[in-house]
């Protein structure tokens, strides 16, 4: 079942295919949402605790879930949301499993700023890996219009509304990861701030 998923998968990153292309089968949803949870704690146990990590990480695969589900069923469409949302948590994981190394290599200067957050008035100070960072970007990009096509497909709407669907995703989302991180900062000992050096997509 791993090929076809993969398959799928790739296939709507190239926006060659749509979430009624994946594979259907309720079973999916536990390994998929394992899958996404560990692809996005990847990115934040970089600079967060592993608890911490993990606890943001299934708060944007909830938040995911969520909007989806209100999504298709005001197009009255919830039949649709098995397939999109294991095409959305499928491809956001493989984006953020490449996003890590890249990441990984903004750790150091990260790090520079929150021991120093006076390094932000003085930006050219900071050695900022520029290719390192127009290739993130791109990545991030690249999530947001996936995340728009598969709304486009699945809820049967023009591409600027599947833009502006992403784009309240992509926000609730990040409040939802921003919630989580606080709780878990106060449980844990990590502040707001350094959950917020996290990306998010």
């Amino acid at each position: 079942m791993f090929a076809p998923i993969l398959i799928a998968s790739l296939r709507i990153l190239g926006f060659r295919a749509g979430p009624q292309d994946f594979p259907f089968d309720e079973r999916l949803t536990t390994p998929l949402v394992a899958f996404a949870v560990m692809a996005n704690s990847v990115i934040f146990v970089q600079v967060l605790p592993l608890a911490t990590s993990l606890a943001m990480a299934a708060a944007m695969v909830a938040a995911t879930a969520l909007m989806t589900r209100s999504i298709l069923n005001a197009r009255q469409l919830g039949a649709r949301f098995t397939q999109t949302f294991h095409a959305l948590l499928a491809t956001s994981a493989l984006l953020m499993l490449m996003l890590a190394p890249l990441f990984a290599q903004m750790v150091p200067v990260l790090r520079e700023v929150q021991a120093d957050p006076s390094l932000l008035e003085h930006p050219e100070s900071l050695k900022m890996p520029q290719g390192v960072a127009f290739l993130m970007n791109l990545i991030n990009f690249w999530s947001f219009v996936v995340t728009a096509h598969i709304f486009r497909h699945a809820a049967n709407i023009r591409m600027w509304g599947a833009l502006l669907v992403a784009l309240l995703v992509a926000v609730v989302s990040l409040f939802a990861v921003m919630f989580a991180g606080s709780i878990a900062g106060m449980v844990f000992g990590v502040g707001v701030d350094a959950a917020a050096t996290a990306p998010q997509l």
